[in-house]
């Protein structure tokens, strides 16, 4: 869950990031939404739907999101997943 926090900017105020929480157990991430223990590593987890329409005359979008912290993601929504009708990740790795 991102937390905001409403601050005084010049006279006026304005919603600012304050600190990410896991929707399921609650754990606050330690930097902004990267989920890792070390400065120089990055462990982003987040469930998604963004919902657009782009018409002539202008568009919409609609993005509705759950954060998750990785260790929620590994023992409960991965096995969840694959727990029904054989669900399988997508998996891509990169070395460079």
């Amino acid at each position: 869950m991102k937390h905001m926090k409403t601050v005084l900017i010049l006279e006026h105020t304005e919603e600012v990031f304050d600190k990410l929480t896991c929707d399921v157990c609650g754990t606050e991430s330690r930097w902004d939404e990267n989920w890792s223990e070390k400065e120089h590593e990055k462990v982003i987890t987040t469930i998604a739907m963004e919902e657009e329409e782009s018409l002539p005359s202008g568009g919409s979008s609609r993005l509705v999101q759950y954060h998750i912290c990785p260790d929620c993601f590994k023992n409960h929504l991965s096995r969840w997943f694959e727990s029904h009708r054989g669900g399988k990740a997508t998996e891509t790795t990169s070395v460079w």
